[in-house]
């Protein structure tokens, strides 16, 4: 008998992300094996525990440590990951498959699973050309790396013009909204404001990670007379909404990011006006003169969905 699947399996992502970490036993250095940094690599991990209901670490002062059940999940996830891949290599021998694949690079700071139309594209492997490799880090590497010819393609947040050499293309605007302990009083207004906030420390990043955003939100701040004391962003996403629960400040966060919830923190968009002015441009990325018809594909199904 054909046993059926469960409509609920871990994407491989997630079973790559556990693996790293569980054979790492380090968030830092597993983040940089897989070419990623540390708050989406928490969130894929966050994700895959909610979705087995189960805790595969445990994480304290001394360190990162594999549970019970994370010893015995480890063993089975590495089995499934080299079966996987064990198959792929047996479907390319045998359909003679002969093509390069396409390098596509993700900006670490949004959770594309909530941005409309380009989901869908990341999600379905049918529609990006097979063999389409995907990685993910901050905006400013993404387009190093894209300009150096280590990969085809990047979507990436507001950053500075990137010269004739690099096509780009707007495929969506991710506004910022306010992460707030659940007891601010903010927290009670549909739409928040600067003044809602009033001195709440502010948790806010550095300005060498995107210098075009950090000096567009500064313009905002000082339109509207905004100058909370500050303090830095802490690198892990999920250690940031732990002091926002705490108390400790409010953070700016993408709206795409409101799945990665925490109990304590309360979400809520901006005013209307300021919503409007501190929203995050996404852009599609590309090499000018492009000739390799895979990645002019991939080009044209996200700009497609993006209008869509």
């Amino acid at each position: 008998m054909v046993r059926r699947l469960s409509g609920h399996l871990p994407s491989t992502r997630q079973l790559q992300c556990f693996i790293a970490v569980a054979e790492e036993l380090n968030f830092r250095r597993a983040a940089e094996r897989l070419h990623m940094s540390q708050p989406p690599l928490s969130r894929q991990i966050g994700g895959l525990e909610a979705m087995l209901r189960i805790k595969l670490f445990e994480r304290d002062t001394q360190g990162v440590s594999l549970t019970t059940a994370g010893e015995r999940f480890e063993h089975d996830a590495r089995r499934v990951l080299e079966a996987l891949d064990i198959a792929l290599v047996n479907l390319r021998e045998t359909v003679a498959v002969d093509a390069a694949d396409v390098r596509l690079g993700l900006t670490s700071v949004i959770d594309f699973s909530l941005v409309a139309g380009i989901r869908d594209v990341l999600t379905d492997v049918h529609l990006l050309p097979a063999g389409t490799r995907i990685e993910e880090a901050y905006s400013k590497r993404l387009v190093e790396r894209l300009s150096s010819g280590e990969l085809d393609l990047a979507l990436v947040g507001e950053i500075a013009e990137p010269g004739e050499s690099i096509q780009a293309r707007r495929v969506a605007l991710d506004p910022l909204m306010v992460a707030l302990p659940e007891d601010h009083p903010a927290a009670e207004r549909a739409r928040v404001s600067f003044d809602d906030l009033g001195d709440t420390r502010l948790f806010w990043f550095p300005r060498h990670d995107n210098p075009v955003f950090h000096d567009r939100c500064e313009r905002v701040f000082a339109d509207h007379g905004y100058a909370p004391p500050r303090r830095p962003e802490p690198g892990e996403h999920m250690t940031l909404l732990a002091r926002v629960a705490a108390g400790d400040g409010v953070a700016f966060l993408p709206t795409s990011l409101r799945a990665a919830s925490r109990l304590g923190v309360t979400y809520r968009p901006f005013v209307a006006d300021l919503e409007e002015r501190l929203s995050i441009e996404l852009k599609l990325l590309w090499r000018s003169g492009e000739t390799r018809e895979e990645v002019r594909y991939a080009v044209d199904v996200l700009l497609e969905a993006a209008e869509a």
